[in-house]
């Protein structure tokens, strides 16, 4: 057997030994973030990501990135030569850009970018995009799902050179804190992600000095052909079709009374070593900040289909070669036309795309794809502001994650609990009680599962979350971007939709107001946010799951008596401690079932 790699020169020892260190690089960038990252959705939630990419934009790694942050990272140091050309870099240069117009995500989300330079070379770029708990908007939120265009959203730096040699452009760093309403917080948190990409470029150039330019160089193109390689040889094992699919977004639009489609159609070639991802037939951009653009239409596509191809292939620019994605101009689900409103293009309609198209999987063979996961933040996870009375009326602007739970259940799965969406996906850590309470004036009095919340299938969807947050002393402000309300999380292959997204106002005297998907209140002292989060939704015929699974839920608490009869067919006896499955009635009962749906 050679001990070369499997695609040339580099012995694969070797191959091995870097790949390594590049995603140590990133763990170490994202660790420099996590531990000096001033907001709790930075320091708590994780809501970053970082990695590096070569001088022709190839990533490396996702490394401990979000999906929806990394699948099309490319296009920020795109951006970069773009618009000041290679010769215009030196090194010490750091550029921000949160514009959907320009290669990146949405406005919350800063993205740092350095060039590395290696014996006066530029061999590589540092990257660092992190979601800040302000910029700006009109209204202390980074979500805006109402932003009717460009404009209504928040303050934006369209990639433009904040440090030179190694120190801030200072104009730059005043203009945000004039516009931003936390500014020793949004500093913190530049500093923060500002020692990420530091930490990026200090470490590869000692990769750099370590193994010598020329064998890095050499790496960098073998890793790349070997994970085309790998993705090509995982596509040549699906069927070979095509698959056109249709679903919904809940709408506020009178547009679009019935809901907002989205749409896709996928086809594999396994004898080519393709998959093509077709956008094209969605419907134009609507007055809204769900509005997805280009960066978040590639990552969601690419995050999709390499959750089909198998673990075992790198995700990174290599492996995407084999993945053509088609998207139009002045499309919700495609590249914006200016001014459109991009300010919630990593939620909403991104998180159905990318469980949209893994669904479709299924319709090619029965072992493949997922249902659909949360969508939209629940109420549990909302942006939250206002003045702390515990610090001298300290204004604070943070983004709680909450109860962000619902995953798709899957062939041979049940859904992770805590997965949240499909731009996430268990990368976005759930937010501690205490490190919430301590943050804000927030007190939290309830978060458990959802009884009843699962899609039912053979193998069933994540539970949603309840959740009741009420204030301390000072008046709250709660933005949050709902959705599955109308058009809960789906079921596939026969599996049912999870339970929809809910949410109240509770006054002092205990009346309920419900609150539109969309939302901006404020909770007064004595008052209370209610919340009960989506599940995600089911994969296969809720009648062919295990009745001792069914059971232990039932005596978990997870589903009740009445929804194990109705949705499982699980006759359930009742004794002293608690509940039995009667098998013969059980059997009966699901054959009559089984009978009435034919």
């Amino acid at each position: 057997m050679s001990d070369k790699s499997p695609m040339g020169e580099l012995d694969m020892f070797e191959l091995v030994v870097l790949r390594r260190r590049f995603e140590s690089v990133i763990r170490a960038m994202s660790t420099a973030l996590a531990k000096t990252g001033r907001s709790g959705v930075l320091n708590t939630a994780l809501d970053f990501s970082c990695t590096v990419t070569d001088r022709q934009f190839q990533s490396v790694s996702a490394g401990q990135g979000l999906p929806v942050h990394t699948g099309a990272i490319h296009l920020i140091p795109e951006a970069v030569v773009n618009k000041f050309t290679e010769e215009a870099l030196r090194p010490g240069d750091c550029f921000a850009n949160n514009s959907s117009y320009m290669g990146n995500t949405h406005c919350a989300d800063l993205t740092l970018c350095t060039p590395v330079f290696y014996d006066g070379e530029l061999v590589f770029y540092s990257i660092a995009r992190a979601h800040f708990s302000d910029m700006g908007f009109p209204t202390p939120d980074t979500y805006a799902p109402l932003a009717a265009d460009y404009y209504a959203e928040g303050l934006f730096l369209p990639c433009i050179r904040i440090q030179k040699e190694g120190k801030d452009v200072a104009e730059v760093i005043d203009i945000c804190r004039a516009n931003i309403r936390a500014p020793e917080q949004f500093y913190g948190d530049y500093l923060a992600t500002l020692s990420a990409v530091r930490t990026g470029e200090r470490m590869v150039k000692e990769i750099c000095e370590e193994f010598g330019l020329a064998k890095v160089k050499l790496f960098l193109r073998e890793y790349q052909d070997y994970a085309e390689t790998m993705a090509r040889n995982a596509i040549e094992q699906l069927p070979s079709g095509e698959v056109t699919k249709e679903t919904l977004h809940d709408s506020v639009l009178a547009d679009y009374p019935d809901g907002i489609p989205v749409r896709a159609t996928i086809k594999v070639k396994p004898e080519q070593g393709r998959i093509t991802v077709d956008l094209r037939d969605n419907i134009d951009n609507i007055p809204l900040g769900i509005n997805m653009n280009e960066a978040t239409v590639l990552a969601c596509s690419m995050t999709a289909i390499m959750n089909i191809l198998g673990q075992e292939v790198p995700r990174c620019s290599g492996a995407f070669r084999c993945i053509e994605v088609l998207m139009r101009d002045g499309s919700a689900i495609g590249k914006p036309r200016f001014p459109a409103a991009t300010s919630a293009s990593t939620t909403n309609l991104a998180h159905v795309l990318i469980e949209h198209i893994q669904s479709m999987f299924s319709e090619l063979r029965p072992d493949l794809g997922s249902a659909y996961a949360t969508i939209g933040h629940p109420a549990s996870a909302p942006g939250v502001s206002g003045y702390d009375s515990r610090h001298q009326g300290r204004m604070f602007v943070n983004q709680i994650m909450l109860g962000y739970w619902g995953g798709p259940a899957s062939p041979g799965y049940d859904g992770w609990l805590t997965f949240g969406s499909g731009t996430t996906q268990g990368m976005l850590w759930q937010s501690s009680i205490e490190h919430v309470e301590t943050q804000q004036p927030v007190l939290v009095e309830k978060l458990e599962i959802r009884p009843d919340s699962s899609g039912p299938g053979e193998w069933i969807g994540g539970g949603g979350a309840s959740c009741v947050m009420r204030a301390r002393s000072d008046v709250l402000r709660f933005t949050c971007n709902s959705g599955a309300r109308t058009f809960p999380p789906m079921g596939v292959a026969g599996g049912k939709a999870g339970a929809p997204n809910l949410a109240w106002r509770e006054a002092t005297d205990g009346t309920r107001t419900e609150l539109p998907i969309f939302f901006d209140i404020e909770i007064r002292p004595g008052e209370k946010l209610v919340s009960e989060g989506c599940g995600g939704g089911g994969f296969g015929d809720p009648l062919r799951r295990d009745p001792g699974k069914v059971l232990e839920h039932v005596r978990a608490g997870l589903i009740s008596p009445e929804k194990a009869d109705e949705n499982y067919g699980v006759v359930l006896t009742s004794r002293d401690n608690g509940f039995d499955v009667d098998t013969a009635a059980t059997e009966i009962k699901r054959s009559k079932m089984t009978t009435a749906a034919q």
